[in-house]
């Protein structure tokens, strides 16, 4: 699974490719823009939920969901669209958070998806 990102246009360092890398995701890329995953829960393997993705690195992804989705929520994560790559990967949900406006008033979760 290579997510291609672009990197003429920041200012972190280059490994040499252009592709999301399996080191420290802390350091590396991530593939960031629109986009979206579709999940199949442990809980509700018959249902696949879609995901906006705010970012995507072959370790995981930052996704928006309408709902809080518990930390350890385990699924299967089948496959980024509109890529149509295939991840077909056991996934956890690492943190969800609530992001609201200025008012305070929630406008959605973000969650950390962790691929296993």
């Amino acid at each position: 699974m290579d997510f291609k990102i672009d990197l003429s246009n920041t200012s972190a360092p280059d490994d040499g490719g252009k592709y999301v890398s399996l080191e420290n995701r802390r350091i590396q890329q991530r593939a960031v823009g629109s986009g979206e995953i579709l999940i199949a829960w442990h809980h509700e393997p018959d249902q696949l939920q879609s995901y906006l993705t705010l970012d995507i690195s072959e370790n995981g992804a930052r996704i928006c969901a309408d709902c809080f989705l518990q930390d350890g929520l385990t699924g299967l994560t089948l496959m980024h669209r509109p890529t149509g790559i295939r991840i077909d990967r056991t996934s956890m949900v690492a943190w969800c958070k609530a992001v609201r406006n200025e008012t305070g008033l929630l406008k959605h979760y973000e969650a950390g998806i962790r691929f296993f």
